[in-house]
């Protein structure tokens, strides 16, 4: 038979559980809603016109690697506008582990391709409108997993390739390496 004592002691633990995952719950709620606003702000600040092709691509209760290229700083507000999902960044430097973490989590990679952010720092960007065009293409996600570990080097290329279909030809892209 368990003691009162004891079950005071269960029932302090499991309201612990359950207050600090819905403090963390809401502390990421708060940190959502402020880079939507600071990303929208952003984008009206820069006269950015965002067109963004294929969302139908993004289930919304999935949770996927993003991976796109990189044009200047304004990718990542343009990111948060153009997808409408949490996110968290990773350095450079840690791409490369991004096939292997995508395996390891069952996650599925999301390839994003964004074209017209770096024309927005030379100034030259406007159009007719007096926007600063830049168009985001979310292409199909990538399951890793169904590759196996052994050809994660195939799935740099696949995801590679994803990204770059939708680049002008002189664009450069960022390579991602195992």
């Amino acid at each position: 038979m368990i003691g009162s004592m004891e079950v005071i002691a269960l029932e302090a633990a499991e309201t612990s559980r359950v207050a600090f995952s819905t403090i963390a719950e809401l502390a990421s709620a708060i940190c959502e809603g402020h880079l939507d606003n600071w990303s929208q702000r952003m984008l009206k600040q820069a006269r950015i016109c965002l067109e963004v092709t294929g969302r139908e691509h993004i289930e919304q209760d999935e949770d996927y690697i993003v991976v796109s290229n990189y044009q200047s700083r304004w990718d990542i507000p343009v990111l948060y506008q153009a997808l409408r999902i949490p996110m968290q960044m990773m350095e450079t430097n840690e791409i490369a582990r991004i096939p292997s973490v995508a395996m390891m989590g069952g996650k599925r990679i999301l390839p994003v391709t964004i074209d017209g952010t770096l024309r927005i720092l030379s100034g030259d960007a406007l159009d007719a409108r007096g926007t600063n065009p830049v168009s985001v293409t979310i292409s199909a996600p990538i399951d890793p997993a169904s590759y196996g570990p052994q050809r994660i080097h195939h799935v740099i290329g696949i995801v590679q390739h994803a990204i770059e279909q939708h680049l002008p030809a002189a664009s450069e892209l960022t390579v991602l390496r195992a």
